[in-house]
């Protein structure tokens, strides 16, 4: 991936701009994130990536928890807050079950699609990130994004009906 690193950056950096301004709402921000999700690309081990454009994003993700986690015990911190037993949200065992089987269900359904598709769905729904960009990444239309976007869905709504 680092041959063509500087050819992802050209194409990505407005994209991954956006998808860290809607997540974190300061444009100086951002920018830093981009440059050090870059940085770790490029000064990181030389590997092959089958789809680099989903490699990156699910990075930028990664760097976005990150900052949250960061933000959350620096935040704790300074006010000297301290979680105790009765913060924590318990959940029985049956409700966390179910939710991984749900969990499973969609994933399996999502891994029989073509990766194409997938990579897109999970873009729009996971990501959160815009049809236009998305579209712009890919090299396709808006239309045949949404084109995709329909397909998981309408195989979401199909399989997990059947299931039931």
């Amino acid at each position: 991936m680092p041959g063509n690193l500087l050819e992802l950056s050209n194409r990505l950096r407005p994209a991954l701009i956006a998808f860290f301004q809607r997540r974190l709402g300061d444009a100086s921000l951002a920018e830093d994130l981009t440059q050090d999700l870059f940085c770790r690309l490029a000064s990181g081990p030389q590997h092959v990536v089958d789809n680099p454009e989903a490699y990156i994003f699910r990075i930028a993700a990664n760097l976005v928890n990150d900052h949250y986690r960061r933000e959350t015990v620096r935040s704790h911190y300074q006010h000297g807050e301290m979680l105790s037993d009765g913060d924590i949200d318990r959940l029985d065992a049956a409700r966390t079950l179910e939710a991984r089987e749900s969990i499973g269900q969609v994933a399996q359904i999502l891994n029989g699609l073509p990766e194409r598709t997938r990579h897109i769905f999970i873009l729009y729904r996971l990501e959160g990130l815009q049809r236009k960009a998305i579209a712009d990444v890919f090299g396709i239309s808006v239309s045949a994004v949404e084109k995709h976007i329909a397909t998981v869905m309408r195989t979401l709504l199909r399989d997990l009906g059947d299931q039931q």
